[in-house]
């Protein structure tokens, strides 16, 4: 008897609470690019890749700040050029990684104007590989492990995430944004130790968020 009574009580305590948190929806654009060596050559030259990125967070507050905790699935890779083994030509080829990414980040308010506030976001961004393609010249798509000389990328991948958002109040629970961050490679994605190669990626994006508690 008195166990069911403890847990009612401990209920009761948890929902008095003062709790508050959002639920954000976002999907943008990734600018990433890859920097290092590949297959021993330079990518200093490579171009970036433009991919997508959609995700959903949850932000609780800590007082002031806010930690936000999410998922995303991000598309990153790079467009270089290289030498056709058979023709000797130079050709562009273009690298597609996807990672499903988990950002564990503190949100700083920094000022907050009518029903527009605007918020820091800093902290680690984990990312975990899920796929990765390949094109070369005018062939078609291949998977990176089907290529003889194909790279040879982690599982996972580990960066630091700077960014700005400013969101607007739409009434009631609702609120809308936008967010531009910034992600540095941490540690290489590069399997050949020789080879150090880290990504650098540049995200705009715009969010939908609701009010929980």
């Amino acid at each position: 008897m008195m166990k069911p009574l403890r847990l009612m009580a401990i209920i009761t305590a948890l929902t008095a609470l003062p709790l508050q948190g959002q639920l954000e929806f976002s999907a943008g654009m990734n600018l990433s690019e890859l920097s290092g060596a590949l297959n021993g050559s330079s990518l200093q030259d490579a171009a970036n890749r433009a991919g997508m990125v959609f995700g959903i967070d949850l932000i609780l507050p800590i007082g002031g700040p806010g930690l936000n905790f999410g998922a995303a699935w991000s598309q990153k890779g790079v467009q270089d050029i290289i030498t056709d083994p058979d023709t000797q030509q130079d050709i562009a080829r273009l690298i597609d990684i996807q990672y499903i990414e988990i950002p564990v980040h503190i949100r700083l308010p920094i000022m907050s104007a009518g029903l527009a506030s605007v918020n820091l976001v800093l902290g680690p961004t984990f990312g975990f590989r899920i796929g990765c393609d390949v094109k070369e010249g005018a062939a078609a798509v291949q998977k990176c492990g089907q290529l003889a000389n194909g790279p040879d990328f982690k599982k996972t991948d580990i960066g630091g995430t700077a960014g700005l958002g400013i969101s607007f109040s739409l009434g009631g629970i609702i609120y809308a944004g936008f967010d531009v961050r910034y992600t540095t490679g941490m540690t290489s994605i590069n399997n050949i130790s020789t080879d150090s190669l880290k990504d650098r990626t540049l995200t705009f994006q715009t969010h939908f968020g609701l009010d929980l508690f």
